[in-house]
């Protein structure tokens, strides 16, 4: 084309676009006069609704497809950020059940009543000379569940066919629900296994014999077990307490204060008792979420009293009450550091230690 055929071509196409425009003109309308006091402007963008921008169901949009409402977004960001439901962007996954993602993930283990037992209180149930006999493994190095069961009998009932988890231990110690302690009658405390001074006293029987366990009886205290190949993942080490959330989303729950227990010993899941899985709505396989940085407590030096340069936790009131339920007692001299408010809640609760 000449160039006067080129100009010619350019004046017909600036003719047809002032006569029908094509090209879109400003979003924002023009100031429609002064302000109203009191008022946004319609041109600021703080007057604007979500919706402008992110049009919820039934308000058709050029590509036809709707974004949740504002709630529903908000949400489902909040979920995605704790690490908790999938992306609320195209493309996002639910969440798998478990075990199956990476992160700060563990498995969940749901613990039924069971007994850890010695040599010679299973001898006294099942007869001289017997051995515990493995029917198949459990998760955790080592150990086994046994053929062998027993029942045990509290003030106001007995519970038969309890399982046997071998190998013998050092000491006998029936493991047990807070709904099963109420059948029987039973006022057992919320403790770690091992950490049986002071506990409920029951009576087990085999086809052999019963004796009565002066003490021994606990509601175990939820705990997450961690090998050694996973605590650089889950930024744990052994003694720490961290906060857990776990359960699908109508029944979510944040837990704290959860004991980590590692070593060559110890495969990596998280045990829950049958009243709590019931409670959060999980079961065997589903998975937990460790959130935030662990504390720890474990380190302390000198041996005894406050003395070295170990650092003592800070309890605040609320943190006193899973003290209490483990059957910790608090003082000026402990392993932690408490606000006026926190050392008061635990003299209410009986908990409180006066130094000397």
């Amino acid at each position: 084309m000449t160039e006067d055929e080129l100009q010619a071509l350019a004046a017909r196409i600036a003719e047809a676009i002032l006569r029908r425009p094509w090209i879109l003109g400003p979003v924002r309308p023009e100031p429609p006069g002064p302000p109203t006091p009191g008022q946004l402007p319609a041109w600021a963008a703080a007057s604007q609704q979500l919706g402008d921008i992110a049009p919820v169901a039934g308000r058709k949009t050029v590509s036809g497809r709707h974004r949740p409402a504002y709630d529903a977004l908000t949400a489902a960001v909040r979920a995605a950020a704790a690490g908790r439901g999938p992306a609320p962007l195209p493309g996002g996954s639910p969440a798998s059940r478990a075990g199956t993602g990476g992160g700060r993930m563990v498995p969940i283990a749901v613990s039924n009543r069971h007994v850890h037992i010695t040599q010679a209180d299973f001898e006294r149930l099942y007869g001289l000379g017997q051995q515990l006999t493995p029917e198949r493994p459990i998760t955790q190095p080592g150990q086994f569940a046994a053929r062998e069961r027993v029942k045990a009998t509290g003030p106001k009932g007995s519970i038969e066919g309890i399982r046997i988890v071998g190998p013998a231990r050092k000491a006998t110690q029936i493991e047990l629900s807070a709904a099963d302690c109420r059948a029987i009658g039973l006022d057992a405390p919320v403790r770690h296994s091992g950490q049986i001074a002071g506990s409920a006293g029951i009576t087990l029987e085999g086809p052999a014999g019963s004796f009565a366990l002066p003490e021994g009886a606990i509601i175990a205290a939820r705990h997450i077990h961690v090998s050694p190949a996973d605590t650089a993942r889950l930024s744990v080490a052994d003694g720490d307490r961290v906060t857990v959330v776990l359960g699908p989303a109508d029944r979510r729950a944040t837990l704290s204060d959860v004991l980590v227990r590692s070593g060559s010993s110890h495969a990596t899941e998280m045990h829950v008792d049958i009243d709590e899985a019931y409670a959060f709505g999980v079961r065997n396989g589903d998975s937990a979420t460790l959130v935030g940085r662990p504390t720890r407590t474990r380190a302390r030096s000198g041996g005894g009293g406050s003395g070295g340069s170990g650092h003592r936790p800070l309890l605040t009131e609320r943190d006193v009450d899973p003290v209490a339920a483990r059957g910790e007692t608090l003082s000026d001299s402990g392993p932690y550091r408490l606000t006026p408010l926190a050392r008061d809640r635990a003299r209410a609760l009986g908990i409180w230690r006066d130094s000397t």
